[in-house]
């Protein structure tokens, strides 16, 4: 967008920096001489004070500057939580394997005398590599894996289905969610300023600026309302994971898709070991 371009980064930081203060303007309406008299630093800090809300609209400068790179720069963290979501949420091998560990579980509970677990936490997962009977070396880990490869081998390529798990995962949804809510506050910062200008600049003094700011906008309220919608979707899908999973509804995603991504990441660790 033009108004976007009118400047660089680097010049609205230093007209910031500069910014005069009130004692500044007062000062420097208050001189009667010659503007041509004073040093050019001086000449530079009149030109400056007689620019009306110029601490406002450098403010909107980098505001517009910033939204679209903020969009930018969200949509590909949004969308692949989008992925791991629906990759979690549709695997059915993933649950047959919390299967397989469950009746492992329940075996073991049965043999110590406890009672039949009805699920697994997946914060359990994580644990599997750490718990081992007198043979330190064979793990509750290596167990479950065996069984997989004795009686159902396909499922051990489940980690195919979770191919965004493979790395540890980012900003949590919540986190993202909130970095949304904070773009929709400072456009509506844009359109309340266009809304106080307006009523300013009744004569339209600067017609295409106006028309500059309008068209920004139209599209940055566009392009937000679609980041927003995809916010929600990735919400919704996460809702819908812990609901599943039976997780307790305030899991942080960050925690829960990084115990997931471990367990991803150790049972092909152990599954190559043992294959």
């Amino acid at each position: 967008m033009r108004l976007r371009e009118a400047f660089s980064d680097e010049q609205i930081t230093s007209l910031r920096r500069y910014l005069p203060t009130s004692d500044d303007v007062e000062m420097y309406k208050s001189y009667k001489g010659s503007v041509s008299d004073l040093h050019v630093v001086d000449q530079y800090m009149m030109e400056m004070c007689n620019i009306p809300y110029l601490s406002t609209r450098l403010d909107l400068l980098m505001t517009l500057r910033e939204l679209p790179i903020s969009m930018e720069d969200l949509q590909p963290l949004i969308n692949q939580k989008i992925r791991m979501c629906t990759q979690l949420y549709g695997s059915r091998s993933f649950v047959s394997v919390l299967e397989y560990l469950l009746s492992i579980g329940n075996y073991l509970n049965e043999n110590a005398g406890k009672g039949k677990a009805k699920g697994i936490r997946l914060s359990s997962l994580t644990k599997l590599s750490q718990l081992h009977g007198t043979d330190r070396k064979f793990t509750l880990l290596h167990a479950l894996v065996e069984q997989i490869m004795l009686h159902e081998a396909s499922l051990a390529t489940f980690p195919q289905e979770l191919a965004e798990f493979e790395t540890v995962p980012g900003a949590s949804i919540k986190g993202l969610t909130a970095e949304v809510d904070v773009l929709k506050k400072e456009l509506q910062k844009v359109i309340q300023y266009r809304k106080t200008y307006k009523r300013r600049n009744q004569g339209n003094q600067y017609p295409k600026f106006s028309k500059d700011l309008k068209m920004a906008i139209e599209k940055y309220n566009t392009d937000l309302s679609l980041l927003t919608k995809r916010c929600e979707e990735m919400k919704k899908l996460y809702t819908d994971i812990l609901a599943k999973f039976g997780e307790p509804m305030d899991q942080d995603s960050q925690e829960l898709f990084g115990l997931v991504c471990q367990f991803v990441n150790d049972f092909k660790r152990t599954h190559a070991e043992i294959r």
